[in-house]
């Protein structure tokens, strides 16, 4: 018998995720918005818990290791390391360097990088910010997001250092907390962080509040379609993603 050649899953792009060992929601998001020619593969990196600054930047020394192991024979084109804290504190150009190190050639993103595209496109510098982040994580992302030029204007942080406990916010606490957020001046509401149940809310938000509201993970897909020049619609998940 001849060897197969019928398409398989991920024609059009096949993104690589690299899930935080402890995310309950990343792998989630991107297979929701995953299809056949879209497609998401998935790896784990070790976290080791509870959050901190410190445990975020430990993460850079594994990536080549788990990059690696994403279709390692088969073609690969957009990696995402799926956590937005890490990615603010490690940096783009680390991170690529890490990943293309064992996958040469392959475009590389962040949910971190990903938001500032997203914002940039549709001409966002004002945002409302929500976290469920410690103090400390959350200052992390307004410090990050005013040095790419985006003023945070109101922002709130639960204060949670565990991703299980994170996966566990009602998507009702996270809209009421959204809602309680001062957007007299935002242009936008960014919810920070790959690990929560943030996805579903999008598009109820947007209707209520009438303004772009953006999440990691929702944004990190968006610009690995961007990067695999793949225009596709994805409906049901807010503004962002019906945006060329």
């Amino acid at each position: 018998m001849n060897p197969p050649t019928g398409p398989a899953y991920g024609e059009d792009l096949r993104i690589g995720l690299i899930a935080l060992s402890t995310d309950l929601a990343v792998e989630r998001d991107f297979a929701k918005l995953s299809d056949d020619r879209v497609t998401t593969f998935t790896t784990r990196v070790r976290m080791r818990t509870p959050n901190s600054e410190a445990t975020f930047l430990e993460l850079e020394r594994e990536l080549p290791s788990v990059a690696a192991l994403l279709v390692p024979t088969s073609r690969l084109d957009v990696v995402v390391l799926g956590c937005t804290a890490a990615s603010m504190l490690i940096g783009d150009e680390r991170i690529s360097a890490a990943v293309t190190a064992v996958r040469p050639g392959v475009q590389v993103t962040n949910p971190a990088l990903a938001v500032v595209a997203a914002l940039r496109i549709l001409g966002v510098t004002r945002l409302a910010l929500l976290t469920p982040y410690t103090p400390s994580v959350t200052k992390v992302t307004i410090d990050f997001l005013a040095s790419r030029g985006i003023e945070t204007v109101d922002a709130i942080g639960l204060g949670i250092d565990m991703d299980d406990t994170h996966a566990r916010i009602p998507e009702a606490v996270l809209m009421d907390a959204a809602r309680s957020l001062d957007r007299t001046r935002a242009q936008a509401v960014f919810v920070s962080c790959t690990a929560i149940r943030a996805l579903n809310i999008v598009a109820p938000l947007e209707h209520e509040l009438g303004i772009p509201v953006l999440t990691s993970n929702q944004a990190a897909f968006w610009h690995a379609m961007r990067l695999g020049a793949v225009q596709r619609r994805v409906d049901g998940y807010g503004q962002l993603l019906v945006t060329s």
